[in-house]
């Protein structure tokens, strides 16, 4: 989860904290914790997200799969 690139989309688009939480339903304090990286987003809430920020597919992997999407597939990286 990349927080600050979510809060970069959300100031572009002048969405608050709660307009989001609203749009996926959710109170401010359980959006913040997934804002946060407390609680990882659901995968209907990102889909809300992505529409309402308008986001790019490259921005959606950018920000919910730091970057670990290829071809639509997370992909984990092992460490040597």
């Amino acid at each position: 989860m990349n927080t600050m690139e979510l809060n970069v989309a959300m100031l572009r688009k002048n969405f608050t904290a709660n307009d989001l939480a609203d749009v996926i339903m959710l109170s401010r304090v359980s959006f913040n914790k997934r804002r946060s990286g407390q609680l990882p987003f659901k995968p209907d809430e990102i889909k809300l997200v992505a529409k309402a920020l308008e986001l790019t597919p490259e921005q959606v992997n950018d920000i919910f799969f730091d970057g670990d999407l290829h071809d639509g597939k997370y992909c984990e990286t092992s460490v040597p």
